[in-house]
């Protein structure tokens, strides 16, 4: 019968502490469950946090797309300014496209929820 060093070690803890007396096996077996408990909730912090990271390096993406698209758009229209009146309007364009794109990025943003971190271990109290 084969174990794994896991389940060796929390054997060795468990033996460990009975012999001192500072846990009794049920209490010891409350303990592993909390242990796996945490270990799971972890586990799924992990995954949210990824998930909320890829979404937000997307609309980051996207917002920097469509300002590259913006200035881009600005660039050939400068090319075909003949007056002040078609260079604000250039500018003013380029301003809107901008703002649109942050008030979006920002909106989807304020939708993001970020995940909260799962409860720590409580600490042993010290003898």
């Amino acid at each position: 019968m084969k174990m794994s060093a896991t389940k060796k070690f929390l054997a060795t803890a468990i033996i460990a502490t009975s012999l001192f007396g500072g846990v009794s096996s049920a209490s010891a077996a409350d303990t592993k469950d909390a242990a796996i408990a945490r270990a799971q909730a972890q586990a799924a912090f992990q995954s949210q946090m990824n998930t909320y990271l890829t979404a937000h390096r997307a609309i980051v993406d996207t917002l920097r797309a469509a300002n590259a698209k913006a200035l881009a758009d600005f660039q050939v229209a400068l090319a075909t300014v003949t007056t002040d009146a078609q260079l604000k309007a250039a500018r003013d364009v380029r301003k809107a496209a901008v703002t649109a794109a942050a008030a979006t990025a920002k909106a989807a943003k304020d939708a993001l929820v970020k995940p909260s971190k799962p409860a720590k271990a409580p600490k042993a109290p010290k003898a």
